[in-house]
């Protein structure tokens, strides 16, 4: 184990790495995305807006755009 990431309240359902490797997202049962740099370790985003768990979390593949499913059923 390298490093243990924290930020996340609740089960971690999903990750999806950017094509570069930098970063990646998560999406948990907090109802929320989080943005992590892979280097530090640091949660640089964390994105809300689901009223429901999100289940899966994807990048796309120029790393721009973060895509996700929740249970709120967006």
């Amino acid at each position: 184990c390298e490093k243990i990431l924290e930020g996340h309240t609740e089960c971690v359902r999903s990750l999806s790495f950017s094509p570069d490797g930098a970063t990646f997202a998560s999406g948990s049962d907090d109802k929320t995305i989080r943005i992590w740099n892979m280097k530090t370790g640091v949660c640089e985003k964390a994105l809300k807006g689901h009223t429901e768990r999100v289940f899966t979390v994807a990048v796309s593949s120029n790393g721009t755009t973060v895509a996700s499913g929740s249970d709120d059923k967006t």
